[in-house]
């Protein structure tokens, strides 16, 4: 080869190596780029995972935001499915008593049997084998002796052990049967406690009902209770949910280009609206539990409230934020419960509900009595025979209406009764001149063994419009249903004094020792029929 081919060969290995070195690199690049892009595409993959999973988590607040709400707005429909009344026979117990069990002692051990030896042949006896017979017998007879008296002695244990087990066996059963019968006692005393309309027992029912009524978890049950025996009234003080029951943020969002999660808050009017909604709905069911586990309650006085502290000073207080007080008569059938506006038909019982309960803005009770220190008393089950005292129900009609008048001229009144036909429904008329009453007051004096309606006191209303007079009195020897004391505060202008406030009257006017011999009404299971009056 010659010096041009050789540098034409040269030429051709360097053209050569430099396309190869060309490629390496192309290839090079080309699995850097393609690295790249499958790094952005990881990198893209878990961006859309990582914002997936905040969405998720968003969407999950949501759903269980949206959850609780609806839990909470559903009490009533809800809770009129479950049945609260209390099956007193399924607190009584049937004592399980276990079978004796003597184990190993339950049997005698099998007695021993006599074997006797065999006896020796002919042969045998020739050669010595009678003697030897005998004395195999005498011993056999020796080891039997002592089989028996073994025997006899593991009999003697196992009967006295038969006798420890039994006897055990009969203090537990003895222990079991009392244990039950105590138990089923108390169960016995409160369904007779029931019966006679005792307040302990009314009351201890209307906490266990309160206690089973269906609502959240995470509410509070507090109660306490006092029971009007006079005119089958059962008040509630009952602690309701804090306004921290209803979530401020009404919902979630997920911001994916700043990577925030942002709350949307409730509406200060959304806020008071849901709360109003489960005040009414958790009332409107205590309520309902109450009256349908008890069918002998004439009404029930429920007042809502909640514990928070005092932004004025601090303290624990306890305001009251709902008060009402419901008739049976009232209360619509489970069927309409489902239906009702919660609020609408709690108003409907003229409920007073806090203007601003979210704010907890406390309000006044409906029914005014003291909590810390009243608890009704049974006044009207004492019979005549017991004491020696007068007994208002021993008097006339006219007598009861002179006895009326006096009490007001002993206050200071001048007072007149009416005569007793034509006295368009007024038993007495009375004149203060001083501004409280303002002149003429009417009077209606009702001598009565049962309970007082509300027409008696529309009787009064009608006959203060008649007689243009200032103010009504309506007294009576037995009590007032609560509409006739919502009717009466309606009105404005009429005073309502039952049988346990007229002894005290007139012995602090009269300072005469009175009582009031209504015997105690039958009671039953179940509403119990009106009686008529003793008196027109």
């Amino acid at each position: 080869m010659g010096s041009k081919g050789f540098f034409h060969e040269i030429q051709r290995q360097r053209r050569l190596a430099a396309q190869e070195a060309l490629r390496r690199e192309r290839a090079i690049e080309r699995d850097r780029k393609q690295a790249e892009r499958a790094q952005a595409a990881y990198e893209k993959q878990l961006r859309l995972e990582y914002t997936q999973t905040r969405k998720a988590g968003v969407e999950a607040l949501n759903r269980n935001l949206a959850q609780w709400i609806e839990q909470v707005t559903s009490i009533l429909v809800e809770g009129v499915h479950y049945s609260p009344w209390i099956d007193l026979d399924a607190d009584r117990t049937t004592p399980a008593l276990p079978p004796l069990d003597l184990g190993q002692y339950a049997h005698p051990c099998p007695a021993p049997q006599w074997t006797a030896p065999s006896e020796p042949g002919r042969l045998s006896r020739m050669f010595g084998g009678e003697d030897k017979y005998l004395a195999r017998v005498e011993e056999e007879r020796a080891r039997f002796d002592a089989a028996i008296m073994e025997h006899a002695r593991q009999e003697q244990h196992r009967q006295e052990q038969v006798a420890r087990l039994t006897a055990a066996h009969a203090d537990e059963i003895a222990r079991i049967e009392q244990r039950a019968a105590e138990r089923n006692a108390v169960v016995d005393a409160r369904a007779a406690g029931l019966e006679a309309r005792n307040p302990p027992e009314v009351e201890w029912l209307a906490g266990r009902v309160l206690a089973r009524t269906p609502l959240p978890d995470t509410f509070p049950r507090a109660t306490e209770f006092a029971f009007d025996p006079r005119r089958e009234l059962l008040a509630v003080r009952f602690e309701l949910p804090g306004h921290d029951v209803i979530p401020s943020d009404r919902e979630f969002k997920y911001i994916a280009n700043k990577d925030e999660q942002r709350a949307v808050p409730r509406t200060k009017a959304q806020l008071d609206e849901l709360y109003r909604e489960v005040i009414a709905q958790t009332t409107l069911l205590c309520v309902r539990d109450l009256l349908g586990a008890d069918p002998a309650l004439h009404s029930v006085h429920f007042d809502g409230y909640v514990r928070q502290h005092n932004p004025a000073t601090g303290e624990m207080d306890d305001p009251t934020i709902v008060s009402t007080s419901v008739e049976r008569a009232q209360l619509p059938p489970d069927t309409n419960l489902m239906n009702v506006a919660p609020q609408v038909c709690l108003r409907s019982f003229d409920t007073l509900i806090s203007g601003h309960p979210y704010e907890v803005e406390p309000i006044a009770s409906t029914l005014d009595f003291d909590w810390n220190r009243y608890r009704f008393v049974k006044e009207f089950d004492a019979a005549a025979t017991l004491d020696s005292r007068p007994d208002l129900m021993d008097m006339t009609p006219t007598q009861f209406e002179h006895l009326v008048r006096q009490i007001f001229q002993a206050q200071g009144a001048e007072g007149w009764t009416t005569q007793q036909s034509n006295d368009d429904g007024v038993d007495a008329v009375i004149a203060k001149r001083t501004p409280l009453i303002g002149g003429l007051a009417i009077v209606q004096a009702k001598q009565y063994r049962n309970v007082i309606g509300v027409n008696h006191v529309r009787e009064l209303a009608g006959a203060m419009e008649e007689k243009k007079a200032g103010w009504g009195i309506l007294i009576t020897t037995s009590w007032f249903t609560t509409g006739c004391e919502r009717k009466a505060r309606e009105h404005g202008r009429m005073e309502l004094i039952d049988g346990q406030q007229l002894v005290h009257l007139i012995e602090e006017h009269l300072h005469k020792r009175v009582l009031i011999g209504i015997q105690k009404r039958p009671r039953r299971r179940g509403p119990v029929a009106p009686q008529g009056p003793v008196v027109s």
